[in-house]
């Protein structure tokens, strides 16, 4: 499950991002990296940072008003502040986590086809991700979404959430420069990613590939796909850690 990726204003919306979880709700997947395995609910907190920017541009200053025509008996609404957006959307994010935190908590949860679920505070819906067929334990979360008056959809993923923790954990034991990585630095194994059905493994060349970045990426994610039996897509150039940072 992802919830911090991107800052959403009505002016601005960000693409669905899974939620960060709140401190009191106990993770499920996230990310494992060579200083290893850190997980988190990959549900994602719409950022709040940005959105003082935003609204400022809303409302013109005091001096810059036109003065009011007092002939005129109408009175204007007044315009959302920016704490109101603000505790809108804090308001719209705790509703998301409280529904996670009941999934969660599920009996036989861990057992479903229930991968993780993607949040997004903007607009107070959430996507269930799946793995299988619906079944009593996916009905009860949608009966309950309903309930509490929460848009649900449900996508269906190939790859279960114990494959690609599994698929994760394998990769994530192999150091950079040997067997399939011998030419490739690991900076991260993420098990979750909103747009990809499998692992995504990000890090750095060694040495530039004859074949091209393009090329050494499919060989790379094919080589790594046959070793897990779940599907890989390789994420390049992102930060790695340092040497001293690195831990088994």
């Amino acid at each position: 499950m992802t919830f911090d990726e991107g800052t959403t204003s009505p002016a601005n919306p960000a693409p669905v991002v899974p939620d960060v979880p709140s401190a009191d709700r106990k993770p499920r997947s996230g990310l494992v990296t060579r200083r290893g395995i850190v997980t988190s609910a990959v549900v994602a907190l719409t950022a709040i940072a940005g959105v003082r920017t935003a609204w400022a541009a809303v409302g013109k200053p005091a001096a810059e008003q036109p003065p009011p025509v007092a002939s005129s008996p109408a009175v204007d609404e007044p315009e959302p502040t920016e704490s109101t957006f603000e505790a809108d959307l804090w308001h719209r994010q705790e509703l998301l986590s409280d529904l996670r935190g009941w999934i969660e908590a599920l009996p036989g949860i861990n057992t479903s086809g229930y991968i993780t679920s993607i949040n997004d505070a903007a607009t107070g819906s959430t996507i269930l991700v799946w793995h299988g067929p619906a079944d009593r334990t996916q009905q009860q979360i949608l009966d309950e979404a309903r309930r509490r008056n929460i848009s649900i959809s449900v996508q269906q993923r190939k790859h279960s959430r114990n494959d690609l923790e599994r698929a994760t954990r394998q990769l994530a034991a192999i150091d950079s420069g040997t067997d399939v990585f011998q030419n490739f630095t690991l900076g991260s194994v993420a098990p979750f990613d909103p747009t990809f059905d499998g692992v995504t493994v990000a890090g750095k060349y060694i040495r530039p590939p004859a074949e091209g970045i393009a090329a050494a990426n499919n060989a790379l994610a094919q080589a790594l796909t046959a070793k897990t039996g779940v599907a890989v897509k390789i994420d390049y150039g992102l930060p790695v850690p340092a040497p001293q940072e690195v831990t088994k």
